[in-house]
């Protein structure tokens, strides 16, 4: 099996796994007042047709690269957005603190830094190695942590407008945003890479551009 078929129901696991840990969370805490037969063979063969579904979605993706568009839009989207909410949500913990005049400094430069990176690996896919410098795994990495980081905030913002108000404090909120942004973040450019057309470049632009929107939102609230 292929690195990106791997990878790709690896990105499957976790996406499932994040869905079905929010989704049935309520459904759990109700069974565990009423163990009816019935109920507990509902949730199950739910289950299974939500990994089902999923699965064979992603062998589509694999088997189609017309199928890739969905989770590529889903990339760009997350890229685009993760570091303004990684700015708000470190801005709503900070911001009454007397780090926040630092902490928004480095934010700035490392958002710049990151976007300036983004564009020197966009050349170096394009042109090769410049001046003998090639990418850097850890830089490539930590990127792609901090996108998942913010990914998960604005996961967990969304889902608190959709869950009952008993669940959107919960640990399992942040253990599906987690999951569910890692497998976009991370595994997805891997899983997904195209062939036909190299969606490397388009991840890379959706990130930078993510990166120096966030900066943006930085200057325009110093």
């Amino acid at each position: 099996m292929a690195n990106e078929e791997i990878l790709a129901f690896l990105f499957a696991g976790m996406l499932i796994s994040g869905t079905l840990i929010v989704l049935l969370s309520p459904v759990i805490f109700k069974l565990t007042q009423e163990t009816t037969k019935w109920r507990l063979y509902g949730l199950l063969a739910l289950v299974l047709g939500i990994m089902g579904v999923s699965l064979y979605v992603v062998w589509l993706a694999l088997t189609n690269e017309l199928f890739f568009i969905p989770f590529v839009v889903l990339v760009v989207g997350l890229k685009g957005a993760s570091p303004t909410f990684l700015f708000r949500s470190l801005r709503d913990r900070f911001e009454l603190t007397k780090l926040w005049s630092v902490l928004r400094v480095i934010l700035a430069a490392g958002f710049l830094g990151y976007a300036g990176y983004m564009a020197f690996t966009i050349v170096i896919d394009a042109l090769g190695p410049v001046f003998g410098v090639e990418q850097s795994r850890i830089a490539i990495l930590s990127e792609q942590l901090l996108m998942a980081a913010g990914g998960a905030f604005l996961i967990v913002r969304l889902l608190a407008r959709i869950l009952p108000e008993s669940l959107r404090e919960k640990p399992v909120v942040w253990v599906s945003a987690i999951l569910i942004s890692v497998a976009f973040a991370v595994l997805a450019p891997y899983a997904f890479p195209g062939e036909a057309i190299s969606y490397a470049t388009i991840y890379r632009l959706a990130g930078m551009g993510g990166w120096l929107l966030g900066f943006v939102v930085i200057w325009r609230f110093s």
